[in-house]
């Protein structure tokens, strides 16, 4: 899912090291990759069993950006379980659709959080590109 903030004047390197936050330590490995575009929080779960990754991009300029919430496994979207249970669920694999489906609604409240948290980060940092402008045009000789 993607969206999309206006006129905030937001720092997008401070939003991306608070979005960061949102993964745990010990739970998800997680890296930053600055691009020409944005940025990108790349998040992997360490979870055994697991193998959920998330990418999260951060796109624009501080009035105008974007942040994109992008989840799945390791290796496509949909879990061999799933993709097996609805194949063969006509001869007894429900048991197997029914744990892809408890997985889906797990990483459906996981980005549901993502994003209150991310509604949060956004409402705080109002305002803070402006703020670091000012410094630093107060700041040269």
């Amino acid at each position: 899912m993607k969206t999309q903030w206006v006129g905030k004047s937001v720092d997008l390197s401070i939003l991306t090291e608070r979005i960061k936050q949102f993964f745990p330590e010990p739970d998800f490995e997680t890296t930053i990759e600055k691009g020409r575009r944005g940025h990108m929080i790349q998040a992997t779960s360490k979870i055994p069993n697991l193998k959920l990754k998330i990418n999260v991009e951060i796109n624009g300029r501080p009035n105008d950006f974007t942040v994109d919430f992008l989840a799945g496994r390791k290796g496509g979207y949909f879990s061999l379980s799933m993709i097996i249970g609805y194949l063969t669920a006509m001869f007894g694999g429900g048991y197997l659709v029914h744990k892809g489906v408890r997985e889906q609604g797990a990483l459906e409240r996981l980005e549901n959080d993502f994003w209150k948290h991310t509604d949060m980060q956004v409402a705080n940092l109002v305002n803070s590109a402006i703020h670091l402008d000012n410094m630093s045009k107060t700041s040269d000789p």
